[in-house]
């Protein structure tokens, strides 16, 4: 091309020149001193790339391959600067043919630097030209999968059609997505006994041939453990598949994040090799096959199996946690657990929790038992041993009971069972109070991330009740529902919402415990009172909660530096003993945020609007958005 050529003159000219300095130099040291002197600016290391006449992704694709744009960490010097030059027409067609473009026009120019400068400049013009188009498609399956209702998606939502320009990514995505659909439904022989695109540049057409032989389908085998911790029926009861199911490396992995999960083993390696299936031709299946003949021939002779065998490592007897923390709600605070995690062979676990701060003294046991589905459903026995301030009561109980805890898709569900006795002074005397309830209690939690949100949702539901004529000393039931949520703005902001809704029903609330009463204020509640101040109150103007509860919330974060953030927020809510009596406290305030690896660090300033008496107040607390 007319750029190259006259840049291969100047070179030739720049090299005589320097020959002639370099003899001539032999003779003078000034001769010498010019000479360097000249050839100075030839050494380089930066150059400018810039490239026209073609937009992204087709730009950025052709930039990318050009080794004169790389980055480098040594001098260049112009010689390299050159020869690197001469590559890019080579390059930019390369970059431009997966996109179909395969016989561009280039036109290249290349500057050196003059005077002090140290910069090049090169430019480069491309016209694309035509396209190339698809003008023979065959896209076939073949073999006993061959009407598989995922590879047959993946062949007809395919974005490869005759006469549409060649675009070598949408090939290699048809390829992977009908070779992924098989695999994944245990054809682990498939293989392309065709597959390749034809390109003939100057006639601009392509014809392209997919054709994926699917292989005999894998399945299931036995599961086999090797481990002395559980009994083999317990531990079988883990396993996400049975015997005979199609093969799935995602089930395998399903196994082995299951029993991580289950705190029994500390190491797991699974061993499902297919070059061990093998025939397994199910009872009587001459009967059935002969009334509903397979699909699949060869099913008649018998399914291949791949055995399974897990080896597990079982964890440590006892496992042991340790926190501490500090919150303007709960002042300074600690606590520590132990779980004996090898009880028997079926499983069952005790766990032993304390917990210590300025408004909490609490002991909690529980005895585990795995029920049904054991990696997610449990039967606890449980006890404890509570003293809480609420309000500005002082509560002390003794429970007893027993929870059915079932895993669901988004959260858990509880059912359970409480007695409890409680005793308390509502400044009235020495009160005793005896409850025996049943209760449900449903969760859900779905989020991007758990302790950094940018999209997340959660929410609760709880509703229990008692009865004298079943031994509690009053008749009550209580429902109570919270809400969260996360919702994105911008890369940077986000908007957080919270609320809850709570009433008790009963025909004497003077008899209700402490413990089942509302509170609201605080750094989880209505910033800007003290926690637990918002409250009805007694003759001596003591916080002894409500019937009713009712708090809203809405905060908009902004992240100006990677975890680092600042919110404003407006919170307003009300605890009262009739529905009439509603009067929100409200409060607005502003906060700082950071996203630490436990959770979201929130120091917040708030103000409140309607307390006469209050200026401001600082709240501080850790943990999760939802």
């Amino acid at each position: 091309m007319p750029a190259d050529t006259g840049f291969d003159r100047l070179t030739d000219k720049q090299h005589t020149r320097a020959c002639k300095c370099w003899a001539t130099g032999l003779l003078t040291t000034g001769s010498l001193v010019a000479a360097l002197a000249w050839a100075g600016p030839v050494l380089a290391d930066t150059v400018t790339v810039e490239i026209s006449g073609i937009d992204n992704p087709l730009r950025t694709n052709a930039r990318k391959s050009l080794s004169v744009a790389a980055k480098h960490e040594d001098t260049w010097s112009g010689a390299r600067i050159q020869t690197l030059y001469r590559l890019a027409p080579k390059e930019i067609k390369q970059a431009l043919a997966p996109y179909g473009y395969y016989a561009p026009e280039i036109d290249t120019e290349l500057t050196p630097p003059t005077g002090d400068a140290d910069t090049w400049q090169a430019r480069f013009t491309v016209k694309k030209g035509p396209a190339t188009k698809i003008r023979a498609l065959n896209i076939a399956a073949r073999g006993p999968g061959d009407e598989l209702s995922a590879l047959q998606s993946a062949m007809r939502d395919t974005e490869l059609a005759t006469g549409q320009r060649l675009v070598q990514s949408r090939y290699t995505a048809t390829k992977s997505a009908m070779f992924n659909a098989v695999y994944n439904a245990g054809y682990l022989d498939a293989k392309f006994s065709a597959s390749a695109i034809r390109v003939d540049p100057e006639e601009k057409r392509a014809e392209i041939d997919l054709v994926l032989d699917t292989g005999e389908r894998y399945y299931f085998g036995p599961v086999t453990f090797k481990q002395d911790l559980l009994a083999d029926d317990f531990v079988q009861r883990f396993v996400p598949f049975s015997q005979g199911q199609p093969y799935s490396a995602q089930e395998l992995i399903d196994l082995q994040l299951v029993l991580n999960d289950s705190d029994y083993y500390s190491q797991i390696e699974i061993d499902a090799e297919r070059a061990r299936a093998q025939r397994k031709l199910s009872e009587n299946a001459w009967f059935y096959d002969l009334i509903y003949p397979p699909s699949d021939p060869l099913e008649s002779i018998g399914q291949l199996r791949i055995p399974v065998t897990v080896t597990a490592q079982p964890s440590k007897g006892q496992s042991y946690k340790f926190s501490a923390g500090y919150g303007t709600d709960t002042g300074p605070r600690v606590g520590a657990g132990v779980t004996f995690r090898h009880l028997n062979r079926q499983g069952h676990q005790f766990r032993l929790d304390t917990r210590v701060s300025q408004i909490q003294r609490s002991l909690q046991a529980a005895y585990d038992i795995p029920i049904e589905n054991v990696a997610k459903d449990k039967l606890s026995f449980t006890g404890t041993i509570n003293n809480e301030q609420f309000g500005d009561i002082t509560s002390t109980y003794y429970g007893v009971g027993v929870v059915r805890d079932t895993g669901w898709q988004l959260g858990r569900k509880r059912a359970y069972l409480r007695f409890q006795q409680e005793f308390y002074d509502l400044g009235d005397g020495n009160r005793n109070s005896i409850l025996l309830y049943p209760g449900y209690n449903i969760t859900l939690q779905k989020a991007d991330d758990l302790l950094f949100t940018r999209k997340g949702v959660s929410a609760s539901a709880d509703v229990h009740g008692a009865a004298e004529a079943l031994a509690s000393s009053t008749n009550m039931i209580s429902a109570e529902l919270n809400g969260a949520a996360v919702l994105p703005i911008t890369d940077s902001t986000r908007l957080v919402t919270r609320g809850r809704l709570g009433a008790i029903g009963t025909d004497n609330f003077e008899d209700v415990p402490p413990s089942q009463r509302f509170f609201a204020g605080g750094a989880q509640s209505v910033r800007g009172y003290s926690y637990q101040s918002i409250s009805p109150t007694n003759d001596d103007n003591e916080d002894i909660g409500g019937r009713y509860v009712a708090t809203f919330n809405i905060e908009g974060d902004w992240f100006f530096y990677k975890k680092f953030g600042v919110a404003t927020f407006f919170d307003a809510g009300d605890v009262v003993n009739s529905v009439s009596d509603y009067a929100l406290k409200k409060g607005v305030g502003v906060g700082f945020r950071y996203g630490s690896p436990v959770g979201m660090v929130r120091l917040d300033v708030a103000h409140p609007l309607d307390d006469a008496g209050g200026d401001f107040a600082i709240h501080f607390s850790l943990g999760p958005d939802l």
